[in-house]
């Protein structure tokens, strides 16, 4: 039986669901772009529960790598609750982030740039 949230919806819930944009498949399992990022990974800094439980995250920073701003500010987004009275990401996700935060911001801003995205563009191109 569904939760009575989902049968008798309340107004914010109703308000919530549609600012929501709609599931991709990108959000469910990783991109190309997302595995190029993996297997260029260290083991020690490659966020395999991150990967596991949230691709779509994953895919994002993937696509990011090479915009350090763009990709900075994600990092703090999804670290830091700006929003309020969010439950946040269990301590193991929080983790894995942290690390991969810490790996990326002591990169040079060549090496940002310039990994493994260089061979991989080819396959990014195919696609658009």
């Amino acid at each position: 039986m569904p939760p009575a949230a989902e049968i008798n919806p309340s107004a914010a819930d109703t308000a919530f669901k549609s600012m929501r944009r709609t599931p991709e498949t990108a959000d469910s399992q990783l991109t190309a772009e997302g595995k190029s990022l993996m297997a260029s990974l260290d083991d020690a800094v490659k966020p395999k529960e991150l990967a596991e439980r949230y691709p779509r995250i994953v895919n994002r920073i993937a696509h990011e790598w090479r915009m350090p701003a763009v990709l900075d500010r994600y990092f703090q987004d999804l670290l830091m609750d700006t929003r309020g009275n969010r439950q946040g990401f269990p301590l193991k996700i929080v983790m894995e982030l942290s690390t991969l935060r810490e790996h990326y911001t002591g990169m040079s801003g060549s090496a940002r740039a310039a990994t493994v995205w260089d061979e991989a563009q080819s396959v990014y191109d195919r696609r658009r």
